[in-house]
């Protein structure tokens, strides 16, 4: 007898992952539907809490950071888990990946998943100001589990291989500890939320140091108080508690605007005799405001270096990132 369509169970599979993951997702934050869909299945916006001044009942409202996540979502109705060996290695910005198979640094429970190539070539061509992360949704034990798959494919992949693009797929190994839902998932999804505002700061730091080397630049100070008004504002100085030299140079560039010096570097007080205190005075104050901007401007050379390895399987992500 003809029958009519049918609807398969991955269909119903999918559906549960995605009932799975707005559960896990703070409340206000907006999870929308990625479509037509070629390699990204959803967009996630960040809102933060606050009180509405204008309202007398103090009512609370949620306002929008301007930051957001794509995410590629796996619902697998009962995944295999498997312990994943973690070895030191060098860094792989400067030299392909070569394992110490004598330095083990943890053994860690992932889901192995294989990804098409097409999926991952993709990401990689959207290069990491939006970060994607892969989203493995346990329908068997209520679980997400997540990666970030612009770093994975920079920090893993294509160290690992001459070329990681040879093959119809790979896989990647999703680290179970990156729950959402859970304080580090959710501290992790916040820092990937903010890199693009990262990146484009760190950009305008670069510039600034560069601009106040500049020996034609007249009056530094008024440059420098020009610059720190421009980029005070951002406002992820507050909201970057994961990585604490941001919140730490937050601090010197707030002193610099309010009594006109950082506080990083401070005069001595035993000079040696016959040395001019006055001239001695007047370098350590530009110095010191010189290096705010030589602190803000190494900022990117970290994150390349080290934090964008974070919440990755690998020797650096897991001992600077991993709950204890």
């Amino acid at each position: 007898m003809a029958t009519s369509k049918k609807r398969p169970e991955q269909h119903l599979i999918d559906q549960d992952g995605i009932s799975l993951l707005r559960s896990k997702l703070p409340r206000h934050w907006i999870f929308r539907e990625y479509r037509p869909d070629y390699g990204l299945d959803f967009a996630i916006e960040v809102f933060k809490e606050g009180q509405d001044p204008k309202a007398g009942d103090n009512s609370q409202v949620f306002e929008t950071l301007g930051e957001h996540i794509f995410v590629q979502l796996k619902s697998v109705k009962d995944p295999d888990v498997r312990p994943f060996r973690i070895f030191g290695r060098g860094n792989v910005e400067k030299a392909r990946e070569r394992l110490d198979r004598n330095d083990q640094v943890a053994q860690i429970e992932t889901y192995p998943f294989q990804l098409e190539m097409s999926e991952l070539i993709t990401v990689e061509r959207m290069g990491i100001g939006v970060p994607v992360l892969l989203v493995i949704a346990d329908l068997a034990r209520s679980r997400c589990s997540f990666v970030c798959l612009n770093d994975y494919i920079d920090k893993i992949l294509i160290p690992k291989y001459a070329d990681y693009r040879t093959a119809d797929s790979r896989t990647v190994h999703v680290p179970l500890w990156t729950e959402i839902g859970t304080d580090v998932g959710m501290l992790a999804m916040r820092w990937y939320a903010k890199r693009a505002k990262l990146l484009a700061a760190f950009q305008r730091f670069a510039y600034q140091y560069h601009e106040l080397q500049r020996p034609d630049n007249g009056d530094w100070r008024t440059l420098a108080r020009y610059f720190g008004e421009r980029i005070v504002s951002y406002d992820f100085w507050d909201d970057t508690e994961m990585c604490r030299p941001i919140g730490y140079h937050a601090q010197g560039l707030r002193r610099f605007l309010e009594t006109g010096q950082p506080g990083y570097f401070k005069p001595r007080a035993d000079l040696p005799a016959g040395m001019d205190s006055e001239r001695y005075a007047a370098h350590i104050r530009k110095a010191d405001v010189f290096e705010l901007w030589r602190s803000l401007a190494l900022l990117p050379r970290t994150y390349e270096d080290v934090w964008r390895e974070w919440f990755l399987p690998t020797a650096l992500g897991h001992m600077s990132s991993a709950p204890e």
